[in-house]
């Protein structure tokens, strides 16, 4: 697949995108998936990525033929932990904006208290030296 690895690389990554589901599942159905385009490369030479694209079928229904497949239990969960995910860093950077202007506000409106000490020292000459 060498001559045309290149050009298939968006297929690759447009299927990835569709394959909604925990990576350790979606990484051998990718690579499955390469070896078939490998295989038929090899038995047609002169295939353009296009002729591979239509042997493979539209990414999309490739990857919803293979998530038809999986257990919607394992599916359920990865949806709540990547839901859970952004959640969290959705909460994250709430916090980090709401603690940036409460500083900034804080920050803002403190008196600005300032203390300047000057020390005068007066000689005083002894009478004595006066006269």
């Amino acid at each position: 697949m060498e001559n045309i690895g290149l050009d298939m690389s968006g297929y690759f990554n447009s299927l990835e995108r569709f394959l909604d589901c925990p990576k350790n599942t979606r990484r051998p159905f990718l690579d499955q998936t390469r070896q078939m385009a490998e295989d038929f490369v090899q038995g047609n030479p002169n295939a353009t990525s296009r002729e591979v694209t239509d042997f493979l079928g539209d990414p999309e229904e490739l990857a919803q033929g293979f998530l038809e497949t999986l257990d919607p239990d394992v599916l359920t969960l990865h949806h709540r932990k990547k839901m859970l995910f952004r959640w969290g860093c959705v909460a994250v950077l709430v916090l980090a904006l709401v603690s940036v202007s409460v500083l900034s506000f804080y920050l803002k409106n403190e008196p600005k208290t300032v203390e300047i000490t000057d020390t005068i020292i007066i000689y005083s000459k002894s009478t004595e030296e006066i006269q």
